[in-house]
């Protein structure tokens, strides 16, 4: 990159703003920090002498170059912070040449790259043959709301990647549906909370008991802890869509309630054990999950809200006699359908080439368990920035990626945004 201090300053601006989901206004559809980090992002490409559009702080959109399309899209909002940080999560911080902040990875970093390696192929004099938009939304954690107001406003391409996958390409990503389980109330405990977002898993759980809802001995058994009268659990965040990388903190609560008399078998059993066998719907996109993340109570009952990913050619309605076996009260509700891009096209080809041509060997495209707004495009992949095997806390505390895995990650997205444009 020509102008490496340059793009860290940038880049420690847009993680300054704290793109959380927050309240709408007339001007700031998700909140004053989401409007600010828009536009300082378009104020950025302004700069650089391109083209922009904002579209009424829900998104905006870069162009450079003329003929066929081509889109990148990314986003400037994030997930809650949590808890259990050990530096503010919103000022960029380096230790030991990696770099800490929510956001880093998912994913403020990934778009303003690919930003700078556009104004490096302004640079170069080079006449584009395709025209590259890039977009940027502000609720891809919270509905994607940004993408239908866009899509109202203009058309998208058809072919494009989003930055906010993994490496090497993922050609192909499960279906999401939110399921919603319901149980009676306790007898022993109530106001059960844990959780904040659908799409993360669960890494902190509590529940308020009775003084017969109390066992000193069963709480230490089950890893919990008694804190000012209500009963604690903690665990690990991780993606929704890869709960094996995290703890759910729902699960030992339910152990103990169970302990306690409650019952609750049936969620342990099926919610969490997998008795019925969600996970055993697989094919080359890999399992299907479910994942309680959300726990809520109200006068009415007890919620368990859960993040099911499903690969293609599987839908919800393949699922919904597996859930009528558990014998819990539910609701599903699809929330994207799967999608899959043709593994030997352009597109792919494009992108692989750059990647391989940076990290050496022929990686092949895989698939991928979450959603990311590659879904915006009718034929669309994700993109980096995660590297295999790699580690970086994404929806967890101490989201991190290191210096080098970002230089080399920048020369992938400028040899593949080269590609695109050029060949």
């Amino acid at each position: 990159m020509h102008d490496f201090d340059r793009f860290l300053s940038d880049l420690k601006t847009l993680i300054g703003y704290k793109t959380t989901l927050g309240e709408k206004t007339d001007t700031a559809p998700f909140g004053e920090q989401n409007r600010l980090a828009l536009s300082h992002f378009l104020s950025i490409a302004k700069d650089m002498g391109f083209a922009t559009t904002d579209y009424d702080g829900y998104g905006g959109e870069i162009t450079f170059g003329d003929g066929e399309e081509v889109g990148i899209i990314g986003h400037l909002d994030v997930v809650p912070t949590g808890i259990g940080w050990e530096n503010d999560p919103f000022t960029l911080t380096e230790k030991n040449g990696v770099l800490y902040a929510r956001g880093i990875v998912d994913d403020k970093t990934a778009p303003l790259q690919c930003l700078y390696a556009l104004k490096e192929l302004k640079d170069s004099g080079k006449t584009p043959k395709r025209k590259i938009r890039l977009f940027v939304g502000c609720d891809e954690e919270s509905g994607w709301r940004d993408i239908d107001y866009m899509k109202g406003k203009t058309t998208f391409p058809k072919y494009g990647f989003s930055p906010d996958g993994n490496f090497p390409l993922s050609y192909a990503e499960k279906g999401i549906t939110v399921v919603t389980f319901s149980i009676p109330l306790l007898k022993n405990f109530h106001s059960l909370k844990g959780g904040t977002v659908v799409n993360a898993v669960c890494d902190y759980a509590t529940a308020t008991p009775t003084k017969d809802g109390i066992d000193l001995a069963l709480i230490k058994k089950h890893g919990l802890s008694l804190e000012d009268g209500v009963i604690v659990s903690r665990g690990k965040a991780s993606h929704g869509s890869a709960p094996h990388l995290g703890k759910n903190a729902i699960k030992p609560l339910f152990d103990y309630f169970l302990d306690m008399g409650e019952n609750v078998a049936p969620v342990i059993d099926y919610l969490f054990n997998d008795r019925s066998g969600v996970g055993l719907v697989q094919n080359e996109q890999g399992v299907t999950t479910l994942s309680p993340d959300l726990l809520i109570e109200d006068s009415e009952g007890i919620k368990l809200v859960c993040d099911c990913r499903i690969p293609a050619p599987a839908t919800t309605l393949d699922l919904k006699p597996i859930f009528d076996s558990f014998g819990i009260s539910y609701t599903a509700i699809e929330k994207h359908p799967p999608v899959m891009t043709e593994k030997d096209g352009w597109l792919v080809s494009a992108l692989l080439s750059a990647y391989n041509s940076v990290m050496g060997g022929e990686a092949q495209p895989i698939s991928l368990g979450g959603s990311t707004f590659a879904r915006a495009f009718d034929k669309g992949v994700a993109f980096g920035p995660e590297f295999p095997d790699k580690e970086y806390n994404i929806h967890d505390k101490n989201e991190c990626v290191s210096l080098l895995d970002l230089e080399k990650s920048y020369e992938i997205y400028k040899q593949a945004i080269f590609n695109l444009a050029l060949k």
